[in-house]
């Protein structure tokens, strides 16, 4: 029998359907049994130096400038908007979506709120499993490339880490794309917030005082994901080797232990959890095998409570409150949908923005942001002051009485969204926050499971600020708008008191001078995205070998860390403001090989990047 071409079309849909749903299940299949065995990041530092036990104060954020009229409260009672434009979001149970819940009143629109003020319905309901956030946008995909105009089945928009959105699209628009066509790929549009601490890798103190200890260490969480990523960032800065096979231990690197969810990584760690492992060494099974079990894991709030109050023994060994600009919150919708319905999208969007306003500037806003968060995500034993208080970020003593940070987000306004997208004065998209992050971590996953995520999609196709610049525009402008921005400020000065990562970075220069070679471009360009997705302190150490007179050495290796700084200042002012980036001069006084070969002496003429907090 011939199928019509209807039936063709719907064979086609429900294979890509099946494709999307065998996507969510090869992902768990391999991370129960592990891809490639490639040791992680494609610059790794040749020493590496311990972490002191500075203060973490001296870095900072300050709120932008203006004043923010109190909007009123919204009601409890579902607004009554007949003929309004409905609209259905998924979000994970995460504070940074603190703004967004406010301006909607609750999980439907409420009467009075910011939302229902633009006259959009909106319906916000909790769901943190992935796969079921690319099943949902897929069927809104699918009602749309059947005909209808406002599908009755899937959910308009989801709300997720942007630092894991590369992957997520990666696998999610190749079946929408193959599906239903170009047009019904998944992007994103604006950003609700950041994690600002409560993301975090947890661990011993020891790893902590000495990030080389974190070696042959087995940690639970979700692999390929954002907090999966902090870690990664963090073995990155200090040289440690990542094992991506699951299913084998290495004593020389960091061993994973895949969860479903960041709740279900905290109940291994209270549970003890341990499991026997075939061990291998330099990528070959040594035939001996281990009982292993969970030293730490990488979640967020509330599962970091979880693990401070079920068991306790670990700490924040690094966060987002470092990592700063790392995990801004993304919101991701249907292409098709949000160009015929752009209008609601910027609707939508402001309300969202408002709401962010309301709560950075009110705390009256914040308190009933708490209450809402509570009705959404209905965390049990989790009440309204429980999110407030984890919104803000605390420090409390865990289950055997060692102080541990908890919780920390931020909402975000629309001038953090012109900031984060590059759309603010003093910014571009191709300088950009969102840019950087999503760069960096599409590189990483893709080189720790080059068969499962080959690459992520080009940021053209998954980015559209249109609708930003559209809501900048009737607010008077992007100028205007983006004085409401915070920013970075930096008190500090001298040598960072608290390093988080200390490594060499190869910059190439014309021989005896300060100026870059052709290759530096590229090199400083990878070094610009790395350092863009913190705020931290950074020190650049210029070195020389020995050949030449010391004095003039001495002077080469200053002119070169300031060419550096220079260049990266230049590059973007907004991510590299004054104070952020000191330099050091040290000649040939610290070599880290021999002189007396020319590979030793090439490693010597160095630039060496340190990043930390200062007091």
């Amino acid at each position: 029998m011939q199928l019509t071409s209807t039936g063709q079309k719907t064979v086609r849909i429900i294979g890509g359907l099946a494709v999307i749903a065998a996507i969510g299940f090869g992902l768990k299949y391999a991370a129960s049994h592990g891809y490639g065995r490639q040791i992680m990041r494609a610059i790794v530092p040749e020493k590496v130096s311990g972490l002191d036990a500075g203060s973490d104060i001296g870095n900072g954020f300050a709120t932008g400038s203006g004043t923010v009229a109190f909007a009123g409260l919204p009601s409890d009672r579902p607004a009554d908007l007949p003929g309004a434009p409905e609209v259905r979001i998924n979000f994970w149970a995460w504070n940074s979506q603190m703004g967004c819940l406010y301006s909607n009143g609750g999980p439907v629109t409420t009467e009075g709120s910011l939302m229902a003020k633009q006259g959009i319905k909106v319906r916000i309901d909790r769901q943190d499993d992935n796969t079921q956030l690319m099943a949902q946008l897929t069927a809104l995909a699918k009602g749309l490339h059947d005909g209808q105009a406002q599908p009755r089945e899937g959910i308009h928009f989801i709300g997720i880490m942007g630092d894991g959105s590369g992957a997520f699209l990666a696998a999610l628009n190749k079946q929408l794309i193959d599906s239903f066509g170009e047009d019904y790929r998944a992007e994103i549009v604006g950003s609700c917030g950041y994690s600002r601490g409560e993301d975090k890798l947890m661990g011993p103190q020891k790893w902590r005082d000495n990030p080389q200890s974190m070696r042959g260490a087995v940690v639970a969480g979700v692999l390929r994901d954002g907090d999966w990523n902090i870690a990664q960032r963090f073995m990155g800065d200090n040289g440690i080797p990542n094992n991506p096979d699951e299913t084998t231990y290495d004593p020389n690197a960091v061993n994973w232990v895949n969860t479903s969810s960041y709740v279900e990584a905290a109940e291994k760690y209270v549970a003890n959890y341990c499991e026997d492992r075939r061990v291998v060494e330099n990528g070959k099974a040594t035939g001996q095998t281990r009982r292993v079990c969970v030293d730490g894991i990488v979640t967020w709030t509330p599962a970091d409570v979880t693990a401070a109050k079920g068991r306790g023994g670990i700490v924040s060994i690094v966060s987002t409150k470092e990592y700063t600009s790392q995990m801004p919150h993304v919101i991701i919708g249907i292409h098709k949908w949000n160009q015929q319905n752009r209008q609601t999208v910027e609707k939508m969007l402001t309300a969202f923005l408002q709401g962010g306003d309301q709560v950075l500037h009110h705390p009256q806003a914040l308190t009933r942001a708490a209450q809402i968060s509570q009705q959404i995500y209905n965390e049990s034993g989790a009440d309204a002051a429980y999110w407030e208080k984890y919104y803000r970020g605390v420090t409390e003593p865990d289950k055997t009485g060692v102080p541990v940070d908890l919780g920390g987000s931020k909402a975000n306004n629309l001038a953090d969204n012109l900031v984060l997208f590059g759309l603010a004065p003093g910014t571009t998209p191709e300088t950009s926050r969102f840019r950087a992050t999503y760069t960096v971590f599409g590189n990483i996953v893709s080189q720790q499971y080059p068969d499962l995520v080959p690459s992520v999609p080009p940021i053209d196709q998954i980015l559209d600020v249109s609708y930003l610049q559209a809501v900048a525009q009737r607010a008077g402008g992007a100028q205007t708008a983006a004085a409401a921005a915070e920013t970075n400020t930096y008190t500090g000065s001298g040598n960072v008191s608290r390093v988080v990562g200390r490594r060499n970075v190869s910059i190439t220069f014309e021989t005896g001078s300060a100026t870059f070679t052709p290759e530096a471009e590229q090199q400083l360009q990878q070094l610009f995205d790395e350092l863009s997705i913190n705020s931290l302190a950074v020190e650049i150490h210029g070195h020389t070998d020995n050949v030449g007179n010391p004095d003039a050495n001495q002077q080469l290796s200053e002119d070169r860390a300031l060419a550096v700084k220079q260049w990266l200042e230049q590059r973007s002012a907004s991510t590299f403001p004054q104070g952020r980036i000191r330099i050091f001069a040290h000649g040939p006084t610290q070599p880290i090989e021999s002189n007396r070969t020319a590979e030793g002496r090439a490693a010597n003429r160095r630039v060496e990047i340190v990043i930390g907090t200062n007091s």
